[in-house]
C-alpha cells in the first residue's frame, strides 16, 4: 500500500477519535467501581443495552454482585440455559422469581426485567434471556467462590499465573502491557466467568483508568469490524482480520492515541447505541457529513444485514 493510503487511514482515525472525544472520555471507570463494572459490561453483548438496565436495579437495591448472586443459592436445577425454563417473564424460573421462591433479591430482579421490557428502557438485543440467565449463574459463583467480588477473582487468577498465594491491588495495577498479554495467554481468566469470552473481558478492564496495561486493551466487536470495512482500511490490514492484526496495524499507524482510546472512539462513531450522536458510517445521507468521507472508501451496503455479535 503507498504512503497515501497510511496517511489517509491516520487522517480518518485521527478524526474519529477526536470527534468522539466527549463521549468516549465519559466511559473511563475507577478501578474501586470494577465489581459493578463486570455486572453492567459483562453482559452487554448481541444488541443488549444493559447499561439502560443497571439504574432499575440500583433503584432496587440489588447492583451488586452480592445482591445478584444470591438469587440462585437455593436453586437446585440445571445451570445450564434452558429457553423453557429460563427464556421469557412467563417461564417456570421467573414466575418462581415473581412468587418469591428465590427470595426478595430474586423478587425485585423480576420487577427490573418486566419495567425494562414494557416501558421499552432499552434494546433487549438477540440474545437478552440468555445473557440475563448467564449473568445469574456468573454472580453466584463469584459470590459462592470469591466472596462477591470480581476484583478478588481477578487477583486470584493473577497468583495462579505467578505461582504465588495471593497478590496486592497495587501488584494488579501495575501489570505492564506485556505480562497481561502473556498473563491472558497462559491463564485465560474469562473461562471460568460464563458468558464471558476474551473481548467482553477486555472489555471489562479496558477502560479502569489506573490499570497500568489497560491503554493496549482492545476489543474487536461489530462496530470496530464495521468500520474496517466501510472505510476501507482493511485492505491495509490483510488477509487475516483477527485482533491482534488489527492492533498490529493501529500501531503502525504511530498515532498519539492508546489502543483503547482509538477502539472505544470507532465504537462511538460506528455502534448502533450512539447512533443518534454519530452514526456516520451506516447511511449515505449521514456519511455525507462527515469531515472525512472525502478520503474514505464508503463502503456502505444500501440494505445492512443484522450486525453479528463479535464479543464472543
Amino acid at each position: 500500500m503507498s504512503h497515501g493510503d497510511y496517511e489517509n487511514a491516520r487522517k480518518i482515525i485521527s478524526h474519529v477519535v477526536q470527534k468522539t472525544k466527549p463521549t468516549i472520555t465519559q466511559w473511563t471507570e475507577k478501578y474501586s467501581e470494577l465489581d459493578k463494572v463486570f455486572i453492567r459490561r459483562g453482559y452487554e453483548q448481541g444488541g443488549f443495552e444493559f447499561f439502560k438496565l443497571s439504574p432499575l436495579l440500583e433503584a432496587k437495591g440489588i447492583f451488586s454482585i452480592e445482591r445478584l448472586g444470591s438469587i440462585l443459592d437455593s436453586y437446585v436445577g440445571e445451570k445450564r440455559y434452558d429457553r423453557q425454563n429460563h427464556g421469557g417473564l412467563a417461564s417456570s424460573f421467573f414466575i418462581a422469581l415473581q412468587n418469591g421462591q428465590y427470595g426478595p433479591e430474586g423478587a425485585r430482579f423480576y420487577e427490573c426485567i418486566k419495567q425494562f421490557l414494557e416501558k421499552r428502557l432499552g434494546r433487549p438485543g438477540a440474545f437478552f434471556w440468555v445473557k440475563l440467565w448467564q449473568m445469574l449463574v456468573c454472580l453466584n459463583y463469584l459470590k459462592l467462590n470469591y466472596h462477591s467480588s470480581f476484583v478478588l477473582y481477578l487477583k486470584q487468577e493473577y497468583a495462579d499465573f505467578k505461582q504465588a498465594t495471593s497478590v496486592s491491588d497495587n501488584d494488579l495495577l501495575s501489570i505492564t502491557t506485556e505480562e497481561w498479554l502473556r498473563f491472558k495467554k497462559i491463564q485465560k481468566p474469562w473461562t471460568k466467568l460464563l458468558g464471558i469470552g476474551e473481548n467482553v473481558f477486555d472489555f471489562i478492564v479496558g477502560d479502569i483508568s489506573e490499570f497500568k496495561f489497560a491503554r493496549d486493551s482492545y476489543k474487536f466487536d461489530s462496530s470496530n469490524h464495521y468500520f474496517l470495512e466501510v472505510t476501507g482500511l482493511r485492505r491495509l490490514i490483510g488477509p487475516q482480520l483477527t485482533q491482534a492484526t488489527v492492533v498490529a496495524f493501529l500501531k503502525r499507524l504511530g498515532l498519539p492515541f492508546t489502543t483503547r482510546q482509538i477502539n472505544a472512539a470507532i465504537y462511538a462513531y460506528c455502534s448502533v447505541t450512539e447512533a443518534k450522536t454519530y452514526g456516520f458510517c451506516h447511511g449515505m445521507a449521514k456519511c455525507s457529513q462527515c469531515e472525512v468521507s472525502r478520503i474514505c472508501e464508503r463502503n456502505i451496503p444500501q440494505k445492512q444485514a443484522p450486525a453479528k455479535d463479535f464479543s464472543e
